[in-house]
């Protein structure tokens, strides 16, 4: 019988992953289920990861548990690599597995309006990227 993993352990560890994934610089995560959004804002320096002041660790964890609350959820990586130059990294994530996202995959997601399907013109200075595989708990 496997053991159950709570929602915070379970988004717990998709921030810590995210967060060895990611290079240094700043960066913001985004993970929803199509209810309530998270969105995480963070430095990385060398080994060292930084949240914006006056924001604790715990209430991330809580917020992020929130947003994956349903069974299946996306989660973006935003990364900015300098003036006007952001790359974007993406995630389908079910149950204790997050499948990376090609870069394909994100493009298309993120240049279709959610209600009409219409196709969305690109975002100046993004790119897409292949997701990293990243392990959770």
């Amino acid at each position: 019988m496997r053991p159950t993993t709570s929602p915070r352990q379970r988004a717990e560890s998709l921030l810590y992953s995210i967060f060895d994934a990611a290079e240094d610089g700043c960066h913001t995560i985004t993970a929803s289920a199509g209810g309530p959004c998270a969105v995480i804002r963070f430095h990385n320096e060398g080994r060292r990861t930084y949240l914006g002041q006056g924001v604790a660790m715990a209430d991330i964890i809580s917020s992020t548990a929130a947003a994956l609350t349903g069974e299946v959820c996306g989660v973006v990586l935003r990364s900015i690599e300098g003036e006007g130059k952001a790359r974007a990294w993406g995630w389908h994530v079910r149950g204790l597995a997050a499948t990376p996202l090609t870069a394909d995959a994100l493009r298309f997601a993120y240049s279709r309006d959610e209600r009409t399907g219409e196709a969305l013109p690109s975002e100046p200075g993004l790119y897409y990227d292949d997701a990293p595989h990243i392990n959770l708990v």
